[in-house]
């Protein structure tokens, strides 16, 4: 068998490091045990990573490229209404693909344990609500969508994502996250959208 690069390990120990907290919760993620699953010793997982804290944020980095793909695929659409859809969309759609994430999103304790986790977080959640801040307030410039205060309405889209992957999980993933959000998306759309 080939040895793994650093890179492909780092990899490999924040795909286990996610299964663990998913499976087992953020209370039950130990090194002992991510080290027996990805099949080194301790010592070797901190070679590549300083503490617990330290994977979380490599975690917190597949955020990161989330988003990345997240802002490419919304400048796709030339239309606010079809961007704002796009936003929506691409959070079922990737989340459905990847549900060991929302163990992620939705484990507080691991942010309210750790100022560094918290303001990354944050940071995180802040970047989403200004680029959809910038397309509502395209939006309403251009007279498409009703007149709503745009954080409450940022409010409103956030929060509709965060309840129907609430939903999903605590559903034990039993639909579509995709389809579901399809509904949600046509949802948001007829209560935006001037006639």
């Amino acid at each position: 068998m080939a040895r793994l690069s650093t890179e492909e390990r780092q990899i490999l120990i924040i795909d286990e490091a996610i299964k663990i907290i998913h499976e087992l919760g953020y209370q039950a993620f130990s090194i002992r045990e991510l080290s027996k699953r990805v099949g080194i010793s301790e010592p070797a997982i901190y070679r590549h990573f300083l503490n617990k804290e330290d994977i979380v944020l490599g975690i917190l980095g597949r955020f990161n490229e989330f988003d990345q793909s997240l802002f490419q695929e919304v400048k796709k659409y030339k239309k606010p209404i079809d961007q704002i859809q796009c936003f929506i969309q691409f959070h079922f759609d990737f989340l459905e693909k990847n549900p060991g994430m929302t163990s992620i999103v939705f484990a507080e304790e691991i942010f309210n344990q750790s100022d560094l986790l918290r303001d990354k977080l944050i940071s995180i959640i802040g970047k989403r609500k200004y680029l959809i801040k910038n397309i509502i307030d395209e939006a309403h410039f251009n007279d498409e969508v009703v007149e709503i205060d745009s954080q409450e309405l940022i409010t409103i889209i956030l929060g509709f994502i965060r309840l129907v992957i609430l939903e999903w999980r605590m559903s034990n993933f039993s639909f579509s996250l995709s389809k579901r959000g399809k509904k949600v998306v046509n949802t948001i759309e007829k209560l935006l959208v001037k006639k």
